[in-house]
């Protein structure tokens, strides 16, 4: 890390910032200030009476399937083997927070490789399997995180645009991008405040992995007079839809293993975010404007982000 004039520039190979839950100054906050405003909320910690104070779980059931959102694809029949999330479960749980309970979220950079369009694949063995050919793109990230990056390209592209898949996951032919990881970990009753991540750092194209328990995830549209009607036929029946004003609110249950992928519209023009609450109401059923739910108490659960770093990313401080 080096200071050049205002600009405070960081080397960030394996790059790693530790946000604490409480209100001890952390090396993240003490830095980067900036970021806290929208974007990398961490799980909000209280007390399991806070989580919901009036005990009951919303009045609209989540739904199980993707959601009427352009650019959102999500598949609850696309899940992680059982054995590769465990895995990478008890990795980051031993690695970033087994000697502080207070720690509960890390961010990782990787970063481009110059040349990395000519350069070869790079062999990494995983868990004592075969070797894997995994993308030198993916440079500076721990190598089970490139090697869930390889397993989430494989398992992604059948049910992907190609266009999306290859926004995700592009040849080595195109230039190199570096990537960023966010793992945050959230227990029982935690959430994470409606934001959109800051379009000032990260590009489009965000893959989301939940692991360790399943939660109900909300997006939201702030909608103009014009767009206020395009969701006129739902009804009351319809499943994880409520309209309030211009607004425009779909729920989304995430079960464990799940993927989730934000891009266009989905990644820009609607907020996400986890509400606080100890159980989630879930649609018992596939089929939109069914009347049976299922109640899941949250456990703890563990969601690993991947995201595009924009050029010049990591340079805080500079002109806004």
């Amino acid at each position: 890390m080096s200071v050049t004039g205002d600009r405070l520039v960081l080397s960030i190979p394996n790059g790693l910032w530790l946000t604490r839950s409480d209100d001890e100054m952390s090396e993240r906050n003490s830095l980067f200030d900036e970021m806290s405003e929208e974007d990398d909320c961490s799980p909000v910690r209280h007390n399991s009476s806070q989580a919901n104070p009036s005990g009951s779980v919303p009045g609209v059931p989540a739904r199980r399937r993707a959601l009427p959102i352009p650019g959102l694809f999500f598949d609850p029949s696309v899940l992680l083997p059982p054995e590769r999330a465990v895995d990478v479960f008890r990795k980051c749980i031993d690695t970033y927070f087994r000697d502080d309970e207070n720690i509960n979220q890390v961010m990782l950079f990787g970063r481009a490789r110059a040349g990395v369009k000519d350069a070869p694949l790079e062999s990494s063995p995983v868990d004592g399997a075969p070797s894997h050919q995994i993308p030198q793109a993916n440079y500076g990230l721990p190598s089970f995180l490139r090697s869930l990056l390889s397993d989430l390209e494989s398992l992604l592209r059948p049910s992907l645009p190609p266009l999306t898949h290859r926004l995700l996951f592009p040849p080595q032919s195109e230039p190199s991008r570096a990537r960023q990881a966010i793992i945050n970990l959230y227990r029982p009753g935690e959430g994470i405040s409606p934001h959109v991540d800051l379009l000032s750092r990260f590009g489009d194209g965000i893959i989301g992995v939940s692991l360790g328990s399943g939660c109900v995830m909300s997006f939201v549209k702030e909608q103009t007079d014009s767009e206020a009607g395009s969701h006129d036929g739902a009804g009351p029946t319809d499943l994880a839809f409520e309209k309030d004003g211009h607004s425009v609110r779909w729920d989304l249950y995430l079960p464990e293993r799940s993927i989730l992928v934000l891009s266009e519209e989905a990644r820009y023009e609607w907020t996400h975010g986890i509400d606080r609450r100890m159980e989630d109401w879930v649609g018992d059923n596939s089929e939109e404007g069914g009347d049976d739910a299922i109640c899941f108490k949250r456990g703890l659960r563990m969601s690993i982000t991947f995201r595009w770093l924009l050029p010049g990313a990591e340079v805080v401080g500079g002109d806004p």
